[in-house]
């Protein structure tokens, strides 16, 4: 009869453990949130984050009155966010709302940073591309060339790559800020490049797109629109293609191995938007005021959201809700299967930026120089 007690007693106690790390398990660390650490999120520029975002109307946490204008997206790591301004780069602690640092440049910052663990990396129109010590803002190295940069970096463990006004497209060693390789496009860089295994994408207002080797810069292939292209690619792996739009008011789905147009959207005005990539589809808005979705294996539009004004902004996506601003100056919160309204947020001025999904916030600014955070108010020490 002891063995059975003892027996049944044990039993209890390791169902009791079970329920308990079953719930930590279904049970987030408070705060825990995935680092936005480039624009549209990572070297892919999908604008995939696997966070929540907001509920459904969410509040208002904060918004922060920088009066300067903000044509750069912000990116936040451990709950800093980081964003180019008309007079450089700031740091904002998002719980706080302490400026950590700013770092004053020439010229306007368009360019979204990008971030590692240790240091910050950005562009400007004063002709030179920037690393900074990510605490402190002190400056580790700067690069000169003779035209602004415009677009923003991606960074991987060894380079930065970024181009420029001058046609120039870099691939800067992160530690020295010494030119490892230089590409020259036939015009104006403004598109972002994005990143896969050995191959560097990125659009020129020559109108090619480029694929380059990521280590040498020799030229792999290169495809032609019509007119410029100031969206940055996204690279989808599981079909092995890159989309785009281009001021031809064309989205181009191109195969990554040969360069050869898989299919090809006409939309009714130029797509200067970058197109996010999520679930077998293709989200982008045209400055013809409408946000579409297209089926990425075929093109075929799947729904159309109409907005009052053109759209700038590159969309982000998580928990199947898609995100993007119109110059009509609000958000637009949109169930990404069948493109329903599901909320919108009215912001104090237009605004370029991408949204940016960081656990259950989401994070954006406007021209008007004024930074949001929508979700739940933060506790604040």
């Amino acid at each position: 009869m002891m063995n059975l007690k003892i027996f049944q007693q044990a039993v209890i106690i390791i169902i009791l453990i079970a329920l308990f790390f079953l719930h930590c398990a279904k049970t987030p660390e408070p705060g825990r949130a995935t680092n936005w650490i480039g624009f549209k999120g990572d070297n892919l520029r999908t604008s995939v984050s696997p966070d929540s975002g907001p509920p459904t109307r969410p509040g208002i946490a904060w918004i922060y009155e920088y009066d300067l204008p903000m044509q750069s997206s912000p990116v936040i790591y451990n709950d800093v966010l980081y964003c180019g301004t008309d007079e450089g780069v700031i740091a904002l602690d998002i719980i706080s709302l302490d400026e950590l640092w700013s770092f004053p440049t020439k010229e306007k910052v368009y360019s979204t940073p990008a971030l590692d663990s240790l240091s910050i990396f950005f562009g400007s129109w004063d002709f030179h591309c920037y690393c900074l010590e990510l605490t402190t803002g002190k400056l580790n190295w700067s690069f000169a060339d003779t035209g602004a940069f415009s677009g923003s970096p991606a960074v991987d463990d060894r380079y930065v790559y970024i181009g420029n006004f001058s046609g120039n497209i870099y691939a800067l060693d992160k530690q020295s800020g010494q030119m490892a390789w230089k590409y020259t496009a036939d015009d104006w860089v403004v598109s972002s490049p994005a990143i896969w295994r050995e191959k560097l994408f990125i659009g020129s207002s020559d109108s090619y797109l480029y694929c380059l080797d990521k280590n040498t810069g020799g030229l792999i292939w290169k495809f032609k629109a019509s007119q410029d292209i100031a969206s940055t690619p996204a690279v989808d792996t599981i079909l092995s293609r890159v989309y785009f739009g281009s001021h031809d008011s064309t989205v181009y789905a191109i195969d990554i191995e040969t360069g050869l147009a898989s299919w090809s959207y006409r939309a009714r005005d130029i797509v200067y938007s970058s197109p996010a990539l999520a679930g077998g589809r293709v989200y982008f808005g045209s400055l013809d005021s409408t946000f579409y979705c297209l089926d990425t294996e075929t093109g075929q539009e799947i729904w159309r959201f109409r907005t009052y004004d053109d759209i700038y902004s590159s969309p982000s996506f998580a928990k199947n809700r898609v995100y993007f601003i119109s110059y009509d100056k609000n958000l637009y919160a949109l169930n990404a299967q069948d493109g329903v309204l599901e909320y919108v947020f009215e912001i104090k001025g237009p605004a370029n930026s991408t949204p940016v999904v960081y656990g259950e916030h989401l994070f954006l600014g406007d021209l008007f120089g004024n930074l949001y955070a929508l979700g739940k108010p933060f506790k604040r020490p």
